[in-house]
């Protein structure tokens, strides 16, 4: 997820008949999210990332085992950070690419989107301020994973990932 300084406005309330203003900013500073979730489990993983190229990508992929273990399936979509990144996997890590424009597919979508909310209609006065908020808002999910489960576990996948209904899944 690539955040920044220009503003994010999102909906709100107010007086019926009134149109309630929304500070706008443009700066153009910003720095990628990267998030890991176990859809089963609701566990959180997030780094924020100066730059997102396949370089980076790669040097955090390789510290995923370190986190979840080697039997890991990344949902990606076919950015050239992505593909450039599932070169260079460790082994047991298999790369799951989505057809193009298709997000509602990647559970972690909905995670951003939240994350996207907790931070919607404010500015910040620095690039620091905003982590510091994104930091905040990622703390609530990294506490509460049931939130998490309900949010990014589809019905769909976990009854993919359930071994007892699915013997030959190799992910």
């Amino acid at each position: 997820m690539r955040y920044g300084l220009i503003s994010n406005p999102w909906r709100n309330w107010g007086p019926v008949g009134e149109r309630v203003p929304i500070a706008r900013q443009m700066e153009f500073q910003w720095g990628y999210l990267w998030a890991e979730i176990n859809v089963l489990t609701g566990g959180v993983n997030v780094w924020l990332l100066p730059e997102m190229n396949g370089t980076t990508l790669s040097r955090v992929v390789a510290r995923m085992p370190e986190k979840w273990g080697n039997n890991v399936a990344l949902v990606w979509d076919n950015a050239g950070a992505h593909k450039t990144a599932a070169k260079h996997l460790p082994g047991g890590m298999k790369v799951i690419f989505l057809p193009a424009y298709s997000p509602e597919l990647n559970p972690v979508e909905r995670f951003f989107q939240e994350l996207r909310r907790k931070i919607a209609n404010r500015l910040f006065s620095s690039l620091q301020e905003l982590e510091d908020a994104l930091v905040e808002a990622i703390e609530e999910f990294c506490h509460d994973t049931e939130k998490v489960q309900r949010l990014c576990g589809y019905p769909w996948i976990i009854q993919q990932l359930n071994p007892e209904n699915n013997e030959n899944l190799n992910c």
